[in-house]
């Protein structure tokens, strides 16, 4: 019976690459290497003994995972290797290898070095998957390090909430920094922060308020004075600070819980059945808050919300664009402006009775409106997809 010193002369053997009594190159071995086996294998069997056979004549240890495996496929093959004249005694008794078994790290980790977030794992595709996939919306470069074998993101406070929430959910290890800086983004979101409208005994201001904030409100807005409430309350979500509730309740005793509603929100949305009552307030509060011109929106060819319109404000002050060559001359000089086709221009309230408002002019002229009231039961973004930011009032 034959013998061979190492396991992996055992799988060049099995997997037709050597010779079985010279253990040189098979006679029957092409140029480039050739996976033909001297015995019957399993079809499970197949693909790890010629990757680890072939790893084997490349001059390339195997890992200790994989030496484990190797031996057990040598001694389940050994009925079929004894009819061919090999013994495989030396593997069952005491293994021998003719490269050293690699150890492998197959600790999962987090931690920080350089400035960036570095991530090691074993190779395993479904977390190369995830980590690509938050590649494209991560801040900063991510990237695989192909030298040392790990993953690296920029060190940002997006970054490291999103990879420790990944993280841990995978049964990751965190390094002391890592926890750390951790730590003390917990430690911060645990502090009241809020960028808020209160008042004063002098008047209004709006703490940790930035500087350039500070100065486009004295600028364009009139300051923080007491007289100045409303404006101050209505500019709240364009320039993206809260409202406390004292205002709050203050504004709703003066006007109405709809006035303050339209005030506080970008974008709103009235009952189409009661549109024709609803569409008074609507004009009432851009007369309190001047947002001229309105420009009512109503590409469906009713007339619903003109007529209503022309009832309330009458027909003077209404302009109406019918086609591009009715603004070719500027904006009209009204304070409300009907229009069935999308315009461009810059919009203080915009009323549009299409809650589908997507594509080329349309956005542009969502964009431009700095708030818009849909007159419609149901209000898109983009096709089929409900727009859920519109607030019903």
């Amino acid at each position: 019976m034959i013998k061979y010193s190492t396991v992996e002369d055992y799988l060049e053997v099995i997997a037709g690459l050597k010779d079985p009594v010279t253990l040189k190159k098979s006679a029957t071995q092409s140029f480039f290497g050739e996976f033909d086996p001297i015995v019957s294998l399993a079809r499970y069997d197949t693909d790890v003994l010629n990757s680890m056979s072939t790893a084997a004549n490349e001059g390339r240890a195997l890992t200790e995972k994989q030496g484990e495996l190797a031996v057990k496929i040598v001694v389940k093959y050994k009925r079929q290797l004894a009819v061919k004249g090999i013994d495989v005694a030396p593997v069952e008794e005491n293994a021998q290898w003719r490269q050293a078994l690699r150890k492998m790290d197959y600790t999962r980790r987090l931690s920080i070095a350089n400035d960036q977030i570095v991530l090691n794992f074993p190779y395993n595709t479904d977390l190369i998957d995830e980590l690509r996939t938050f590649r494209r919306e991560s801040q900063g470069t991510g990237e695989w390090d192909k030298d040392n074998k790990q993953w690296r993101f920029a060190l940002t406070e997006y970054n490291l909430v999103w990879l420790t929430t990944w993280a841990e959910t995978r049964q990751f290890e965190f390094d002391n920094e890592a926890r750390r800086l951790n730590q003390l983004i917990t430690d911060c979101e645990a502090e009241p922060y809020a960028i808020e409208l209160q008042l004063t005994d002098t008047g209004c201001d709006i703490i940790n308020c930035s500087e350039t904030l500070r100065d486009y409100i004295n600028a364009n807005l009139g300051g923080f004075e007491l007289e100045n409430l409303l404006r101050l309350v209505d500019s709240s979500s364009l320039l993206g600070y809260k409202v406390n509730s004292e205002i709050a309740d203050l504004v709703v005793a003066g006007t109405s819980p709809r006035f303050y509603n339209l005030a506080t929100c970008r974008e709103v949305k009235l009952d189409p059945t009661t549109v024709a009552d609803d569409l008074a307030s609507v004009l009432d509060y851009a007369d309190r808050t001047e947002r001229w011109p309105v420009v009512i929106y109503e590409p469906d060819l009713s007339g619903k919300l003109l007529k209503r319109l022309t009832e309330l404000r009458g027909q003077n002050d209404i302009a109406h664009i019918l086609s591009k060559k009715d603004i070719k001359s500027g904006i009209p000089a009204s304070k409300y402006i009907h229009t069935i086709i999308p315009v461009s221009f810059d919009i203080p309230l915009l009323i549009s009775s299409a809650g589908m408002i997507y594509g080329g002019d349309k956005s542009l002229m969502v964009q431009q409106a700095q708030k818009i009231v849909y007159c419609s039961a149901d209000v898109y973004n983009k096709a089929g997809q409900t727009k859920v930011a519109a607030i019903a009032i």
